[in-house]
C-alpha cells in the first residue's frame, strides 16, 4: 500500500482559523487566556495530523472480477477484500475504487472498523457493459483521526483487468463455409485435372522459383504469376471486416430505444458481432481463419482459437480511412486461396472499385459480401438506400454473392438465408433484404 499525504478537513480548517484569530487577538490585547486558547486550537489539528501520518497501519487488499471475460451487455462484479494486519483495531475507513476509464461515477464504501486480523469484503456491480477492455482500480483508502480533523489518502497498486467481447450468435447446423467450397475447391487437385492455365497458377511470392513463372498468365493479368503443381486445399477462410467510421451510422440518442443490445443502435457493433460469430463458427469447425480489419491494407491476422478472435475484436475501434482501397492487394492475394466473407458498411466508389478488382472469376474462390443497409441505423433524414442497392448490384455483377442486412435482422437469420440460397453457385443473383433467394 502506498503512503499518502494528509489533508485537513473542513472542521480542522475552521479550528485552525479560529485558533490563529484567538492567538493574534490575545497578543494584541494582552489577554493570556485568549493566547492559550489559540495555541490549543492550533495544536489539536497538528497533533492529530502527526498521529495519523505516523500510524503504523497495515492493510492488505485482495481483489477479483467475476467474470473476467464476458459478452457485451453482461454485468461484471468486482469483489474487494480488505484485511487488517495491524496489532490494533482500525477505525472507520472510506474506500474508493477507481472505475474503468470508459465509465462515469465512483465506487465508494464505508467500513466502520476492522479488528485485528479481521477481513471484510465489499462488492460493486457494473451492468450493461459495452464491448472493450477494462481496468478497474487501484483501491484508495481514506483514514481519519477520532476528531475527523485530518484525512490521509493511501492507495494500493493492484488493478483488475477484464474483457467484454462482442456478442456471439450460434449459427446452428447451416454450415455456409462448407457450402462455399463447392466442386473443385473442396480439396487439393492436380494441374492435370484442369485444362485452363489460369486454374493452375497463382501470384508470385518472394522466394518462388523463377523457372515456374507462367508468362502467358502474367501478361494477361498484369501481375507476375507462377505455375503450381497442386491447387492448395481451400479449408482456410478469409474474414474481412469494414471498420471505417465513414461506413457506419449510429442511432441518435434522442431516437434511441430501451433495447440494451448495442447492435440495434450501432451498425458497426452489428458488423463486429457478425464477424465474431462467423469467425467463431469457422474456427470451431476446425478451419484456419485470417482476419483483415485494417482499411489501410495491413497484414491480416491469423487465428487458430475462437477466444483469441473474440479478444481481438473486443478492442477494435473505428478507423478514419475514407475507403477500402487498401484492401485490393492483401484481399486479392488471400481470395485466391480461401473462401472470403466480407462484412461491409456503406461503400463509396473507391471501395467498390477495390472490391470488384479483388474478385476475378478465373482466380478467386467463392466470396460473400454481407452488406449492411446502414441507413436503417441512422436518422430518418439520412437516405442511403440507393447507394446500398447500387453497391449490392455492382458487387454481384463482379462475382460476389451479396446479402443486404437491415437493422433488427439477426445474423442467424442472415446465415440461414445464405445457406438456403445455395450460395456456392457462382451464378446466384443478388437478393434484397428479406428475400429467400
Amino acid at each position: 500500500m502506498r503512503a499518502g499525504r494528509g489533508v485537513l478537513t473542513t472542521r480542522a480548517t475552521c479550528l485552525v482559523a479560529a485558533g490563529a484569530t484567538a492567538l493574534l487577538c490575545g497578543i494584541l490585547l494582552g489577554v493570556v487566556d485568549l493566547v492559550r486558547a489559540g495555541v490549543l486550537a492550533l495544536a489539536v489539528p497538528a497533533v492529530s495530523a502527526l498521529v495519523v501520518l505516523r500510524s503504523r497501519l497495515l492493510l492488505a487488499n485482495r481483489r477479483s472480477v467475476e467474470p473476467a471475460r464476458t459478452e457485451s451487455g453482461a454485468t461484471v462484479v468486482v469483489h474487494l477484500t480488505l484485511t487488517n494486519r495491524s496489532l490494533l483495531r482500525v477505525g472507520p475507513l472510506m474506500l474508493e475504487d477507481q472505475l474503468p476509464a470508459q465509465l462515469d461515477g465512483r465506487a465508494r464504501f464505508v467500513i466502520e472498523s476492522l479488528a485485528r486480523r479481521e477481513s471484510r469484503t465489499v462488492s460493486y456491480r457494473m451492468p450493461g457493459l459495452a464491448r472493450g477492455r477494462y481496468r478497474a482500480g487501484p483501491l484508495r483508502i481514506r483514514l481519519t483521526d477520532p476528531f475527523h480533523l485530518v484525512d490521509v489518502l493511501r492507495s494500493f497498486t493492484l488493478t483488475s483487468d477484464f474483457v467484454v467481447t462482442p456478442r456471439i450468435d450460434a449459427l446452428g447446423n447451416a454450415d455456409l463455409t462448407r457450402t462455399l467450397d463447392v466442386g473443385d475447391a473442396t480439396g487439393s487437385l492436380s494441374v492435370g485435372s484442369h485444362g485452363a492455365d489460369d486454374a493452375s497458377t497463382r501470384e508470385y511470392r518472394m522466394g518462388d522459383d523463377l523457372r515456374k513463372i507462367h508468362w502467358r498468365s502474367s501478361a494477361r493479368t498484369g501481375a507476375l504469376m507462377v505455375r503450381q503443381e497442386e491447387r492448395p486445399s481451400q479449408g482456410q477462410v478469409t474474414l474481412a471486416l469494414d471498420l471505417r467510421a465513414a461506413g457506419h451510422l449510429r442511432t441518435p440518442a434522442d431516437e434511441d430505444d430501451s433495447d440494451d443490445d448495442e447492435r440495434a443502435r450501432d451498425s458497426m457493433e452489428w458488423a463486429i458481432s457478425a464477424a465474431a460469430s462467423i469467425g467463431t463458427h469457422v474456427l470451431l469447425d476446425g478451419r484456419p481463419l485470417a482476419l483483415l480489419d485494417d482499411a489501410a491494407g495491413g497484414d491480416p491476422v491469423a487465428f487458430a482459437e475462437a477466444a483469441a478472435l473474440s479478444d481481438h475484436l473486443a478492442a477494435v475501434r473505428a478507423t478514419r480511412h475514407a475507403s477500402l482501397a487498401g484492401w485490393t492487394r492483401p484481399l486479392g492475394r488471400l481470395a485466391r486461396e480461401s473462401t472470403t466473407v466480407a462484412v461491409l458498411g456503406l461503400l463509396d466508389d473507391a471501395s467498390l472499385r477495390a472490391l470488384t478488382a479483388v474478385h476475378q472469376v478465373s482466380f478467386v474462390q467463392q466470396a460473400v459480401a454481407v452488406l449492411l443497409d446502414v441507413g436503417a441505423w441512422g436518422s430518418p433524414g439520412i437516405a442511403v438506400a440507393d447507394r446500398v442497392e447500387r453497391a449490392a448490384r455492382v458487387l454481384a455483377t463482379a462475382g460476389w454473392q451479396v446479402v443486404v442486412v437491415s437493422r433488427g435482422e439477426s445474423l442467424p437469420a442472415v446465415w440461414r438465408r445464405l445457406a438456403e440460397r445455395g450460395i456456392g453457385a457462382r451464378s446466384a443473383a443478388w437478393t434484397p433484404t428479406g428475400g429467400s433467394g
